[in-house]
């Protein structure tokens, strides 16, 4: 199992578990996480861009030559809206299910803290969605904290 930073020879196979993270998230809430038109093409274009953003990390994971899943660790600016400093966010790490509980997400999760430390931050964010178990259980037990909860409220009910 390897973890090495993307090229641009591995949009493809970011791609595919990129859109596979959005019909999950789509699946547990479709009214906060939506699929947009085109959304194969806007993320083929995005990462593209992210690929090669000297503020931006986007890790593979490689087993036998063949990308088993991604993450997506980003320079973010202070905001005045979120009263938040610089800092690195991870916003995408998906492991394909057939790899998962072999230890490839820890060896993801502990490479993108590695670059959240090289893009210069002092601290890494993440958002999890709340019904992903899985997911909040490996980011506590490798040291996250809930910093804040997100709630929302369906107006049409």
């Amino acid at each position: 199992m390897i973890i090495r930073q993307a090229t641009i020879n591995d949009h493809q196979g970011v791609i595919k578990y990129a859109l596979k993270l959005v019909h999950q998230h789509h699946n547990f809430n479709p009214l906060r996480f939506v699929e947009f038109e085109n959304h194969e093409q806007q993320l083929f274009d995005f990462f593209a861009a992210e690929i090669v953003n000297p503020k931006a990390v986007v890790l593979v994971v490689e087993v036998e030559n063949k990308i088993v899943g991604y993450s997506f660790t980003r320079l973010e600016e202070s905001s005045l809206v979120d009263i938040a400093p610089e800092s690195a966010w991870l916003h995408d790490i998906y492991i394909d299910e057939s790899m998962r509980g072999m230890g490839a997400g820890k060896l993801l999760l502990n490479a993108s803290i590695d670059a959240a430390k090289k893009l210069g931050s002092q601290i890494l964010i993440l958002e999890v969605a709340a019904q992903n178990e899985f997911a909040k259980k490996l980011f506590e037990a490798n040291g996250f904290n809930v910093a804040t909860y997100e709630m929302m409220m369906n107006l049409n009910e």
